[in-house]
């Protein structure tokens, strides 16, 4: 019967030890606090207070467009290479004026069309390629001339921040 107490008397006080040490232990913070007082003396002026600045919504991100231009010998050229672009960005592949044929492109990677950025409507009627970034990452996009010259392409690296 005695150990029983003894086991009781044990337990409590082990626990008041652990209580005692987790309450205290969590106070590190012990530097003093001036008070400030909100209103501001006569004597000294109030500073101008500027209001906070909007946070920039995602549709008034400008869209980048890129030319590409080629001709029957030589690699395609891109009116711009190393893109940075936002989450709900659009990047616009447009092919330079008087270039008709078919163009491809083309992901490195399997995710990188899909999951990084994902090809909206342009279609064949305008010519353009249009994505959207719409997850973090880099890739890059090739641009095939014809469709199948794969040593006349030129590679676009996109970065989506």
């Amino acid at each position: 019967m005695k150990s029983m107490q003894d086991r009781k008397w044990i337990n409590l006080t082990i626990g008041l030890f652990l209580s005692a040490a987790f309450f205290l232990g969590g106070c590190t913070n012990l530097n003093p606090v001036t008070p400030v007082d909100p209103t501001p003396s006569p004597t000294t002026p109030a500073a101008p207070t500027t209001p906070p600045s909007p946070t920039k919504p995602v549709n008034d991100l400008k869209d980048i467009k890129v030319v590409y231009n080629y001709n029957d010998n030589e690699k395609v050229q891109l009116s711009a290479n190393n893109l940075m672009l936002k989450v709900g960005q659009k990047l616009i592949l447009e092919p330079a004026p008087g270039l008709t044929q078919n163009t491809r492109f083309t992901s490195s990677g399997e995710y990188f069309f899909g999951d990084i950025l994902k090809q909206e409507t342009g279609g064949p009627e305008t010519g353009k390629a249009i994505f959207t970034a719409i997850a973090p990452g880099k890739g890059k996009l090739t641009i095939i001339p014809n469709t199948t010259e794969i040593k006349r392409a030129s590679e676009l690296w996109v970065t989506v921040q």
